[in-house]
This record gives structure tokens, C-alpha cells and sequence, in this order.
């Protein structure tokens, strides 16, 4: 699997060997005064343009706005399985977005499942022979078991085949927390224990998010991008900026060529 990084879209293809003529594809937003709205995909904060933001990065992976579903993300553990009737959720209107959960997964072609950060951690995963997932994992969602949550949706005949990708999020160089908060979450999860550059307790969720997926037996697990706080302005990071807007984080498995159904491949925006 190669993955490449850019200063305004991060994208990657990943390997999907066995799978015929499907492939998925994953990007990972970033921030830049070219992006609309700077590349704020989030309806609720930020400002800007988010649809034109949603439509550039769903761009990256050749679907339009229709064939994307968002959730709402409530720093929780609870996942949503989606398909293709669902497409569109929360796209344009933030109530109607998969309510109450924080990670998605899909067994659907052409289904592109939208995430949302800016510190916590954009978890992608795909399976080889089944589906592909998604996860908004924040400091609460670790401790509350969001990314086992999503393997137990896609129930991968071997876990050992799946391919997860971490993306840009806030690390312990720069995640700081009082020391009642670091030592829980430690506790639960000892590769989070950090401390930031200027010495004080904080916690490393890439790390914590990884050490999840090995013990889930994930053995290909990547991280893409840097740390949100020490690239700001360059990605949205609450901790640098409260109110800061989003940037997303896209996978979808396009449907393999010649593949016809009856129902329109949702390449472009109409």
C-alpha cells in the first residue's frame, strides 16, 4: 500500500489484492486558503463553504456529495451499519446525519463514509473480503471502545487482512491533559501514556488506537499525516484554535468495472 501526502489532500490507495476489479480509495482533508472554506467540511462550526469542502475531498476519491453519509459523532462507541439506501445522510442538513454514533461501516460499493476531526483520530479500515469502516476516535471514544466496536460491525473473516489508516490527529508531543485524566486513560489503554515537549502528562491516541487494532489482530496499520497541534494552521486543531472548523476523512469501495446493478454509479454531483 502506498500513501501519499500533499500539502492541500492527503490520499492513499489501498491494496485490496482478491477483491477482482474493486478498489478502494481513501483521502484524508486537510487545510489551505485554495480549499473552499479553507476545507472546513463541518456544518456546525468553522463557517465557510462545508459542501463545496465535502464535494472537493469526495472528489479525491471520484464520488460526489450523493454518495457520501455523515454521522454525527457524539464521542461515543456505537456504529452504525449503512448502505446504499442511506446515501446522502447528513450530507446538507446536519439533522439528518446518522444520529448518535461514531463510526460507520458499509458492505455496499459506492457508499463513502465521511468523518470529521480536528485533534481526535480519523480511523479508516478496509476488509479485502467484506466491508469498509470508519471511526471518530477522540479521548472518550478510545476509553469507550469505538474502533473495537467498528471491527465487531465489520466482523472480518481474519482480522489479520484488514487495513486500517490513521489520520491526521493531535499527538502526545502536544495532547495535554490534568494528570487524573492521562492516568485513567493510561490505565486503560498504557501505550497512550505520553508527555507533551514541555513536560507535562498527556496522552498519544494514534498509539492508543494502534495498540486497539493489533489487539483485535489488525497487522496492517498505518499513520498518515502529522500531529494536527504542531501543523496548525495547515489542519484544524481545537486545542490550537476552539472553534476551529473540520477536516474530513473519506473511504468508499468503488464498484468494480462493468459491474451494473440498475442503479446509477454516483460518480459526479447532479
Amino acid at each position: 500500500m502506498s500513501v501519499g501526502v500533499g500539502t492541500e489532500q492527503r490520499r492513499a490507495a489501498v491494496a485490496t489484492g482478491g477483491l477482482r476489479d474493486h478498489q478502494v480509495r481513501v483521502a484524508f482533508g486537510g487545510r489551505h486558503p485554495s480549499l473552499p472554506g479553507e476545507g472546513n467540511v463541518s456544518l456546525v462550526v468553522g463557517g465557510g463553504d462545508p459542501l463545496a469542502a465535502r464535494r472537493a475531498l469526495l472528489a479525491e476519491v471520484g464520488v460526489g456529495t450523493d454518495a457520501a453519509v455523515v454521522m454525527e459523532q457524539v464521542h461515543g462507541a456505537a456504529v452504525a451499519v449503512v448502505g446504499r439506501d442511506d446515501r446522502g445522510r447528513g450530507v446538507r442538513e446536519h439533522d439528518d446525519a446518522i444520529a448518535d454514533v461514531d463510526a460507520l461501516a458499509t458492505f455496499d460499493d459506492d457508499v463513502a463514509l465521511l468523518v470529521m476531526t480536528a485533534d481526535c483520530v480519523p480511523v479508516l479500515v478496509a476488509d479485502p473480503w467484506g466491508g469498509v469502516g470508519v471511526a471518530h476516535a477522540g479521548r472518550a471514544g478510545v476509553l469507550a471502545g469505538v474502533v473495537p466496536a467498528l471491527l465487531d460491525a465489520l466482523a472480518p473473516r481474519d482480522p489479520g487482512a484488514l487495513v486500517a489508516l490513521l489520520g491526521p490527529a493531535i499527538d502526545g508531543c502536544c495532547y495535554e491533559l490534568d494528570a487524573a485524566s492521562a492516568e485513567a486513560l493510561a490505565a486503560a489503554q498504557p501505550t497512550a501514556a505520553a508527555r507533551t515537549t514541555w513536560g507535562s502528562p498527556s496522552a498519544d491516541l494514534r498509539r492508543a488506537v494502534a495498540a486497539q487494532l493489533a489487539a483485535a489482530g489488525v497487522a496492517r496499520v498505518e499513520i498518515v499525516g502529522g500531529c494536527t497541534r504542531c501543523t496548525h494552521p495547515r489542519h484544524f486543531s481545537h486545542r490550537a484554535e476552539p472553534g476551529a472548523g473540520r477536516h474530513g476523512s473519506v473511504i468508499v469501495r468503488r464498484r468494480a468495472r462493468g459491474v451494473v446493478d440498475g442503479a446509477p454509479l454516483p460518480g459526479t454531483d447532479r
